[in-house]
């Protein structure tokens, strides 16, 4: 199985990680952190903040960052660097987590809102297959606003430590599907003078201007506690029509945009009725629709089939069906529309 072949390779590379930890301490220390993340000094929080360094080896970086004033949360996976790191960080403000990509799972579960993320020679590790969980999962690391910093390696490089080809359009496609913006794309030769190295240096932005409440509802979404999941429904559906439906939204101030709330109900009825009708639980004491505060006769009615997904889809005014995830582009104002005026709709309490 090509899973079980990367794995191996992956396992391959951090032995060889480990058993040269030592020499690659050393190989740091004669590059000081200030000379490589020059670059990088223009988009520091100007203020202290909180940075996470995903794959930080022997805490060059981590150690140089925590200096200017940060709090850093420097994550490896082998321990034998963790152990080299150690020297560095006397005094200093940061806190060693083992993790590895593309999952991160034990940094997800801090439930972290990170002012940059910071990816050192670290990318080209990550298997092609993985990269686009691996994004993911930094850019939700991310508070509204904040920076993903990340160096890309050119060049050969020996087998055994298991690197991948690498490219900055791949970066862009990635940043493309995650609206982060690109702040930065610099050159730069190796510093340990390797001819047939180089590097390039990106800065990435996840917005927080105009659809800056988007950030914060995926923050929610991702990692608020939540104990009722319709919560998180009502976050989805709105999502929904901000994502295919903007056209049946209006201007209500300069910070408020109305939406027509029979859109909402359709599209939350949409989205949860399957799961009442498969019978998953949706609040710690309830289990399908029993329990549940909202469902009523309405309710019963359409999970007994009395509505058609289909005929859960907003009406034209010439009663022709239109589905509210077409894009935007296509969705005119229509004020006669069903779903403009907020009909009321079936499911009530």
């Amino acid at each position: 199985m090509v899973d079980a072949e990367q794995q191996g390779r992956t396992e391959v590379a951090f032995a060889w990680y480990a058993a040269e930890a030592a020499m690659l301490a050393e190989r740091d220390a004669a590059v000081p952190a200030e000379a490589l993340l020059g670059w990088l000094q223009p988009f520091l929080p100007q203020e202290p903040g909180l940075i996470l360094d995903v794959g930080a080896g022997t805490g060059r970086e981590a150690a140089w960052l925590a200096a200017q004033g940060h709090q850093v949360l420097a994550i490896e996976p082998v321990a034998a660097l963790r152990r080299a790191a150690e020297p560095r960080q006397a005094g200093l403000r940061v806190r060693w987590l083992e993790d590895r990509l593309p999952a991160l799972a034990a940094t997800q579960r801090l439930g972290l809102a990170a002012d940059l993320v910071l990816l050192s020679a670290v990318w080209q590790h990550v298997a092609p297959a993985d990269r686009p969980r691996a994004f993911r999962e930094l850019v939700g690391l991310l508070k509204a606003g904040g920076l993903l910093a990340l160096t890309l390696r050119h060049g050969p490089a020996e087998p055994e430590r298991g690197m991948h080809p690498v490219s900055v359009a791949e970066i862009e496609a990635l940043a493309r599907a995650e609206g982060l913006a690109i702040l930065s794309v610099t050159e730069a030769a190796d510093r340990l003078g390797r001819p047939e190295i180089r590097w390039t240096q990106m800065v990435l932005r996840l917005p927080d201007d105009g659809s800056g409440a988007l950030p914060l509802l995926r923050h929610l979404i991702l990692n608020d506690a939540k104990s009722a999941t319709y919560k998180l429904g009502l976050l989805r559906s709105l999502c929904r029509v901000a994502d295919g439906a903007a056209g049946l939204a209006e201007e209500a101030g300069p910070e408020h945009v109305a939406v027509p709330l029979g859109l909402v109900a359709l599209l939350w009825l949409r989205l949860y009725l399957p799961l009442l009708a498969a019978g998953l639980p949706q609040s710690p004491q309830n289990r399908g629709a029993a329990g549940l505060g909202f469902v009523g006769p309405g309710c019963q009615a359409l999970l007994a089939g009395a509505a058609t997904p289909a005929e859960l889809l907003p009406d034209w005014p010439n009663g022709g069906r239109t589905s509210p995830i077409l894009p935007s582009r296509v969705m005119l104002h229509c004020a006669r529309s069903p779903v403009a005026r907020g009909d009321p709709i079936a499911c009530g309490g």
